[in-house]
């Protein structure tokens, strides 16, 4: 390796503590600090997500907690995807638990109660899981370092339920899985929430067509009052259901069709139109064409 590469490795090194290092006692207070305010916040952001989601969703309230419910009441009440979730984080919380005081070390403060994922879960709740997640590890780490150290950064659920299966300390086993089964069901509560958005828009999607179909139809009933009511030869009913199934798909040429040609849509009734000179010439084709174009011209000045 020649001078000048030595040089630039040393430079983008020499900061970096051993593995030794420990930080002071005072900065471990001031990160400990910092991340416990992040983590209320983060608590009421869910909070407000929840009941933003609730009311975009148009969803009902939902009942509220007893005041001195207790933890277990609490999550009896989650739904099934929540249950699950809030059952392998427990798990999760008590195996660590059961490592740092087996191995004489202070166990990570937890902050999912059951209460966080009521009524349902939203995605800021999977960040703050992670975070408690992450410090579960700092103590498997630091309880069983030259076991887990063997686990792939990357490594798949099957590899951790491989090595899970493979030692012989029950708490890590348990610790170990209860991890996956978090992801896996994070990513079923995340499917749920999904589900939910769907599910609102599909309804969402349902009211406009029925309100639509609704505005249509009193907007043919005008329409079909007012030709009925003007006595033209033509059956109105025809006329506007013609119309207005074709005008759905083009709605320009529709009306432009319904203006200047009318009979395209319902045929002139000739039997309809009263004979002239005291019935003695009765009505000709001729006279239908008259009448097609006044209903046409009456339509295009029609405001409905």
């Amino acid at each position: 390796m020649s001078e000048d590469s030595e040089d630039i490795i040393k430079k983008l090194t020499e900061d970096v503590p051993d593995g030794k290092a420990t930080f002071p006692a005072d900065e471990d207070d001031e990160f400990n600090l910092l991340l416990d305010n992040f983590i209320q916040s983060e608590l009421k952001n869910i909070e407000e997500e929840k009941n933003n989601t609730r009311i975009m969703l148009e969803e009902p309230e939902p009942q509220p907690i007893k005041q001195n419910a207790s933890d277990d009441e609490v999550a009896d009440a989650l739904e099934l995807a929540e249950q699950k979730l809030y059952t392998a984080y427990r798990n999760y919380v008590d195996s660590i638990q059961a490592i740092a005081d087996a191995h004489g070390l202070e166990a990570p403060v937890f902050h999912i109660k059951a209460q966080v994922l009521y009524p349902r879960y939203t995605p800021s709740l999977g960040n703050l899981i992670s975070i408690d997640v992450l410090q579960g590890w700092d103590t498997m780490f630091e309880s069983f370092p030259d076991d887990v150290v063997k686990i792939k950064p990357n490594a798949t659920d099957e590899e951790l339920l491989d090595f899970a299966e493979q030692h012989t300390d029950e708490n890590l086993q348990m610790a170990v899985v209860s991890y996956v089964e978090i992801l896996f069901e994070i990513e079923g509560c995340e499917i749920a929430y999904e589900k939910r958005l769907l599910e609102y828009e599909h309804r969402k999607i349902e009211e406009e067509i029925i309100e639509e179909h609704r505005k249509r139809g009193e907007r043919a009933r005008k329409y079909v009052d007012a030709i009925e009511k003007k006595k033209f030869p033509i059956n109105a009913e025809r006329l506007v259901h013609g119309y207005f199934k074709v005008a759905g798909k083009d709605p320009e040429g529709s009306f432009q069709a319904l203006t200047t040609n009318p009979a395209i849509f319902a045929p002139i009734e000739i039997d309809k139109i009263k004979p002239k000179f005291f019935g003695l010439i009765k009505p000709t084709p001729r006279d239908g064409l008259i009448f097609n174009r006044k209903i046409g011209d009456f339509l295009k000045k029609l405001k409905v």
